[in-house]
């Protein structure tokens, strides 16, 4: 391994450590005591810092939904770990997420925190509850994202999209906002650096990143529309086929570079 890379990692390793030490002190002991609003500029702003220190750019296109939209749901492609931190950079949501990211060190902790919904995908049952938890939380105004594809992939092809958590968007009388996540190096092609699929461990996932010189994740957010659909099924369709339909076009755009 090349000396200057190994530094560039030891250095931003050195920053990261310190930025999640003071996430997770601020989530257990502060957040308690401030108002959502507070909470809500904190998550975004400490997600900014992070994508910083490992020196992922943010490009943001499309109607961006604000800080924290009301009644608003996010429904995006699953391509990493980051994708949480990248969206928050943005606009912060209370996420939907597997229960084993749960016992995750200080990532769950911080996602306890933040209050993430976590689901147990292998019980069917589980999936009621949690419809339940996010029709409760849409009606208090919360943002909610949710990744139908269930796990992540390589970010070079879709997943097939999982209808099961969209009935709470009916139920909760959702603003849906479709959202296209990519990551691209400097010359605006795949970058395959934040993919965490398989067997990787977080820390591999985390190193790989670290040594990255260039990486950019694109947030391409698509046009809102209400959550009228009567079936969950053709609400899902609809938008699995709008995040196709932005991912073919931003590929065939990059292959023409």
């Amino acid at each position: 391994m090349r000396t200057p890379l190994l530094c560039l990692r030891l250095s931003r390793l050195c920053r990261l450590i310190v930025h999640f030490a003071k996430g997770l002190f601020t989530v257990t002991y502060r957040f308690p005591r401030l108002l959502l609003s507070e909470r809500v500029d904190y998550i975004q702003q400490w997600s900014r810092q992070l994508t910083q220190i490992l020196g992922v750019s943010l490009r943001i296109q499309g109607i961006e939904p604000g800080k924290y939209p009301e009644q608003h749901m996010l429904l995006a492609n699953h391509i990493s770990w980051l994708d949480i931190f990248v969206l928050d950079s943005v606009t912060v949501s209370r996420f939907v997420a597997k229960s084993e990211l749960r016992a995750w060190p200080v990532i769950g902790r911080l996602c306890i925190g933040t209050g993430t919904l976590f689901i147990e995908r292998e019980r069917k049952r589980d999936t009621a509850r949690v419809n339940e938890a996010i029709v409760t939380a849409l009606s208090e105004g919360h943002c909610i994202a949710v990744f139908p594809e269930g796990t992540t992939g390589c970010g070079r092809q879709l997943l097939p999209f999982r209808s099961s958590l969209l009935q709470a968007a009916i139920d909760g009388n959702a603003t849906i906002q479709p959202v296209y996540l990519r990551y691209t190096d400097a010359n605006g092609q795949h970058s395959d650096a934040a993919t965490y699929i398989g067997n990787m461990s977080i820390a591999q996932s985390v190193w790989r990143i670290l040594g990255t010189r260039s990486l950019h994740a694109e947030i391409n957010f698509l046009t809102p529309f209400p959550a009228n659909y009567e079936n969950r099924r053709a609400l899902t369709q609809f938008i699995e086929a709008r995040i196709c339909t932005a991912h073919h076009a931003l590929r065939a755009q990059s292959d023409k570079a």
